[in-house]
């Protein structure tokens, strides 16, 4: 006899998966819409709120940003190569020292596109004309991460993800890695960061993570939930923290840094992340969550991605 199900020539039907992912693809479609619709909002209240971000890009880096908007499918990212799920693709962040702000600083990319975003940050990197080894975007090591500025200070950054900084080729990055966090408590992936003024090199850093065992998932302390090292060739280490309770942080700011949460707040938004000296110096990162619908969302659009 015959088995039909594996006959050619008999109609195979759709699995339930197949058929699962083709009544998912329209809302799929939406729930992408979504998340660049509340990017572009997103920005353009930063813009009348903060600082006018757009009026210091020229139309090539413009046509960068606008590019993450569209390639963004969620909110957070997960590496799918490693799992890691702590790489926030963009951000907007509050340089605060006393009663001085430099709000002009984000940063856009992608952990789950990196060859589709390393195409479109390819005209802008060609336009500055900025001293790129060839190694970080040719590397299989090396994942596109993506592009950040500094228009206040006039820096320009290209970030990527490294998936093994042991085995990069540059002493210079090696030095700072040795100096970051002990081997063994750190993930062997990274990032690594290029920072240019007036297009030529100015700074390097390596990011390093913990262990899960080291990082235990739980406060370091009230209000933390996480760590990175930033090994920086000008600044020397810099801790910053993931933040858990915003309202625990906020207490440790100045009023400067606590109209600056709490403009985020009247938002629905939330601190992400912390560099602080003391209370008149520190850098704020935004945003930890955006409205609390949209984690949810994020979490339904993360399983949807993985059928």
């Amino acid at each position: 006899m015959s088995n039909e199900s594996s006959n050619p020539l008999v109609p195979q039907l759709p699995t339930k998966r197949r058929w699962y992912s083709f009544l998912l693809a329209p809302f799929r479609r939406f729930l992408q819409r979504k998340v660049t619709q509340v990017h572009r909002r997103f920005f353009d209240w930063y813009c009348d709120s903060f600082y006018d971000l757009r009026s210091g890009l020229s139309e090539t880096e413009w046509a960068y940003v606008q590019a993450c908007f569209d390639i963004a499918e969620v909110f957070a990212e997960v590496a799918q190569d490693s799992g890691y799920d702590e790489y926030s693709y963009f951000t907007y962040s509050h340089r605060v020292k006393g009663n001085h702000v430099n709000s002009s600083r984000f940063a856009y990319g992608s952990v789950a596109n990196p060859a589709e975003t390393l195409e479109a940050a390819l005209p802008v990197i060609q336009e500055r004309n900025v001293p790129l080894d060839p190694y970080f975007v040719e590397s299989p090591n090396s994942l596109f991460y993506g592009l950040g500025w500094d228009l206040e200070a006039n820096q320009f950054k290209v970030y990527f993800r490294v998936l093994s900084l042991d085995d990069m080729p540059f002493p210079s990055l090696q030095e700072l890695l040795e100096t970051a966090m002990e081997r063994e408590q750190r993930r062997d992936e990274g990032l690594v960061s290029f920072t240019y003024v007036n297009n030529e090199l100015y700074e390097e850093k390596v990011y390093v993570y913990p262990q899960p065992e080291a990082a235990k998932y739980h406060d370091i302390f009230p209000g933390t939930k996480g760590r990175a090292v930033m090994a920086t060739s000008r600044r020397g280490n810099i801790t910053q923290y993931d933040v858990s309770t915003t309202k625990l942080w906020r207490q440790k700011l100045n009023a400067t840094g606590r109209e600056i949460v709490d403009l985020y707040a009247r938002r629905g938004y939330t601190l992400d992340t912390i560099a602080m000296t003391d209370q008149d110096n520190f850098t704020l990162y935004f945003p930890g969550a955006f409205y609390p619908f949209m984690g949810t969302l994020s979490k339904i659009q993360q399983r949807f991605q993985n059928d």
